[in-house]
């Protein structure tokens, strides 16, 4: 592909010497000159026939390419999206300067088709849903090993049936399934990624053996695909295409709603794009090594006013060096500056925060947990998490308690358990029993958690990213109650609660990973804070 570029830019340049050589004569001097003007127009059309051939065959090369990366459609009642080509810069009516600058390529757009169909459940019958993902990369023993798949499904939060599931039919080598699910504060939009590792000539764009990164936007209605994204962009010294990780959605300090698609693994995360669901998903913000160097695990968490960003600050070099010296970032989505947070461990992943933005909690993968004062952007304390490798945060309504996700990271990557942590003396809580809380039936590898957006029932559900059930914990004994099992024997990763009550046009993200979403939820939250602290 290279080599195309280069060949026509030369040719182009050769055209332009020979035009401007043509234009510079007078009729005078060329007929003193005994008739150049006849050699040079001979040369100026073959070099302009030499242009167009070679436009000609970048262009089909690059549908070649585009077309061998990916073909992708999504399951709906039966009704498959049909693929294509990727779509040039500034034809799409999606392309702005941010996605070009964080390396966000429209592959495919729906153009306004996802809208039709039958609906991908009852939501009359069930108006108030969990969603997670779904992918091959369970250690089920009854999935087979080539099982390779993507998808989502869709859990009634109340009777924990199954109510949809979607799975994505893809004729490419998935080298990684969806880590992580994200749904827009309206309900309306899902966003769900996957990476495939091209062998042959599907791999010539960007090397034998290298991973390519996609995110679906998927209409939650009629579950079809929207919109399909690819993730490339130069990476200290080449191209690099990273794995969509995790998904947040919000509401902004000024009403806008917002997502943030988060790219990568382990230790070396970004670019990030923060897209308007209302605005057919453009990018408004990439947050690149321009904007915030070194991003480490692409944990990013919007502040409770939806103006600040807190984005982990790491590397592979910081991860293995002898002394911790891992940050976060705390990224002002008004002006575009950041303060580093300094003293975050070596590996900071989980990030969560009170409602009433005082404090932010910060999980390092390596074992400590930080307590951060939002005032002074310090740290303040810091006490182990009780659980190998955590990974996710969530607290309780009253937010005393802040349980950590024991992943094993950077360990077996098999834990089964949830530490507790006493969030106003910062250290494990010692009067709930036996710590820390074992989960049961499948449990490998745990690693986010969301508190349900109803008071009543009082729970915390965890997904499950080698096992294959979502976990369910009764908040009120500390012990798991449910484990749900997904459709298709995959893993979950990642989780959003939306609420539909009055139908498809009144959803409501209220929690995800990240923590409560909608008014309604952060208005329980402070009233359950208010009573625990009056009593």
């Amino acid at each position: 592909m290279r080599g195309f570029r280069f060949w026509l830019a030369l040719l182009v340049a050769g055209l332009m010497v020979a035009t401007a050589a043509c234009d510079s004569d007078s009729s005078d001097d060329t007929t003193a000159a005994g008739g150049d003007t006849s050699a040079l127009e001979t040369q100026v059309s073959d070099l302009t026939a030499e242009v167009e051939q070679a436009k000609a065959d970048l262009a089909a090369a690059e549908a070649q390419l585009g077309s061998a990366a990916v073909t992708v459609s999504v399951e709906s009642a039966g009704a498959l999206v049909a693929p294509t080509e990727p779509i040039a810069i500034g034809e799409d009516g999606w392309t702005n300067g941010e996605s070009v600058r964080g390396g966000l390529q429209l592959i495919f757009d729906s153009q306004g088709a996802s809208e039709e169909g039958p609906d991908s459940w009852d939501v009359a019958a069930h108006p108030r849903v969990y969603f997670t993902s779904e992918s091959h990369q369970s250690n089920n023993p009854n999935l087979a090993e080539d099982a390779n798949f993507a998808g989502y499904h869709v859990i009634d939060a109340y009777t924990k049936e199954v109510v949809s599931s979607h799975l994505f039919e893809y004729e490419g080598n998935i080298t990684r399934g969806p880590h992580g699910i994200g749904v827009s504060p309206d309900g309306k939009w899902m966003y769900v990624g996957w990476a495939e590792t091209p062998e042959g000539e599907s791999a010539s764009e960007f090397g034998e053996g290298t991973r390519i990164g996609y995110v679906a936007i998927v209409n939650i209605r009629t579950g079809k695909m929207d919109k399909l994204l690819r993730q490339s962009s130069y990476f200290e010294g080449g191209t690099r295409s990273q794995a969509v990780h995790h998904i947040q959605c919000w509401i902004d300090w000024e009403g806008n709603d917002r997502c943030i698609i988060q790219w990568g693994f382990g230790a070396n995360g970004g670019p990030h794009h923060i897209v308007d669901p209302n605005d057919n998903n453009r990018v408004v913000k990439s947050i690149t090594y321009d904007d915030v160097k070194p991003m480490g695990h692409p944990f990013t968490t919007p502040s409770p006013d939806g103006q600040y960003v807190y984005i982990s600050m790491g590397a592979n070099f910081i991860r293995g060096n002898h002394s911790p010296a891992a940050a976060v970032a705390k990224l002002d989505l008004a002006t575009g500056e950041h303060v580093v947070i300094e003293g975050t461990g070596a590996h900071p992943i989980g990030i969560t925060h009170t409602m009433d933005g005082k404090w932010t909690f910060v999980v390092d993968g390596h074992g400590p947990v930080f307590k951060i004062d939002n005032e002074t952007d310090e740290v303040v304390s810091q006490y182990d998490a009780g659980v190998a490798g955590p990974y996710g945060i969530c607290l309780n309504w009253d937010e005393s308690m802040a349980f950590t996700v024991g992943k094993g990271e950077g360990t077996h990557n098999l834990g089964n358990n949830l530490g507790v942590m006493d969030v106003e003396s910062w250290r494990q809580a010692r009067n709930i029993g036996p710590m820390p809380i074992y989960l049961g039936g499948s449990a490998q590898s745990v690693d986010h958690c969301a508190l349900h957006p109803d008071p009543e029932v009082n729970e915390i559900w965890v997904s499950n990213m080698k096992g294959w059930e979502t976990i369910v914990v009764d908040l009120d004994t500390y012990e798991p109650s449910d484990w749900i099992a997904t459709p298709n024997g995959g893993d979950t990763h990642g989780m959003a609660f939306v609420w539909y009550d009055g139908g498809w046009e009144n959803g409501v993200l209220h929690s995800d990973m990240g923590g409560p979403k909608s008014p309604e939820m952060k208005a329980n939250v402070a009233a359950a804070v208010a009573a625990s602290a009056s009593g």
